[in-house]
């Protein structure tokens, strides 16, 4: 098996950045989710009830991000967002957990709320960010190990043999973006064979630990490029996907080493 894609998705919930190599510090990949946009009231806003956040693009820049749009929002104004300076603090929620943020200032949130259509503000991670990883349901997940804004674990990890078998029973052509992986592997032995990895060995070294499956929400179901429900998607996830009553697709996980680049080998436990 080896590696055939990586992403960072530099704001949570906005367009992806396809990467040749992730970089690790304490709290994931390098640049991944390390930005949010929230509400008045602090808490995130994701794709999942806002369609316009799939067109933002972000773009990380030496001193913070440029923000421009896709698609039929292309024409929108790119804006630069200096996040270089201290920046006003505040308490943001993701899900259950409330954490310390740093405020990007009235121009990002101007631009955000005008291109959402809903009053919000963009945050980013303090240099004293703490959240760790919820691990009562992941027992193998060391204590103390951190995450930024994603929801629940650094890094989701999908096959293309797993994608392929939708695709097959959907009868069209299921574009992987709409599972927003961060590493993507192939020539995995079986279509869904991740739903029974427990770690997996890096050439380069560490080990890419599954922590838990990752139960879908509606994004998969829409075109990441029309925003467009696709029911046979819909259809062949119920079919292929569903367990307990829950659509699972991919898996979450952590990753002990330094980096992880396109191309690098993987291997299972003993082999």
């Amino acid at each position: 098996m080896h590696i055939s894609r990586l992403f960072i998705y530099p704001i949570k919930s906005c367009a992806p950045v396809e990467v040749t190599q992730l970089e690790f510090d304490q709290f994931g990949p390098v640049g991944d989710r390390r930005y949010l946009i929230v509400d008045e009231t602090g808490r995130f806003l994701t794709q999942r009830e806002h369609i316009a956040m799939a067109y933002i693009q972000p773009e990380l820049t030496e001193l913070g991000l440029r923000l421009s749009a896709s698609g039929a929002c292309s024409d929108t104004e790119p804006l630069l967002v200096n996040a270089s300076t201290p920046l006003q603090r505040q308490t943001v929620t993701v899900w259950s957990d409330q954490m310390q943020a740093q405020d990007c200032g009235d121009e990002a949130a101007d631009w955000l709320t005008a291109f959402i259509g809903q009053t919000c503000r963009l945050v980013m991670m303090p240099p004293d960010h703490h959240r760790p990883v919820h691990n009562e349901r992941a027992p193998a997940v060391p204590d103390g190990t951190q995450v930024v804004y994603a929801d629940g674990a650094p890094l989701l990890v999908i096959t293309e043999e797993s994608v392929a078998a939708l695709s097959d029973e959907a009868g069209c052509d299921v574009d992987l973006m709409r599972f927003r992986p961060n590493i993507v592997v192939s020539e995995a032995d079986v279509a869904f064979a991740e739903r029974n990895w427990t770690t997996l060995s890096a050439a380069s070294g560490g080990e890419l630990m599954m922590a838990w499956p990752c139960v879908r929400c509606v994004v998969p179901t829409r075109d990441p490029v029309t925003q467009e429900r696709t029911p046979e998607v819909m259809t062949a996830l119920k079919n292929l996907c569903r367990i307990d009553g829950k659509i699972i697709f991919g898996q979450n996980a952590l990753f002990t080493g330094e980096r992880l680049a396109v191309g690098e080998a993987l291997s299972l436990p003993g082999r």
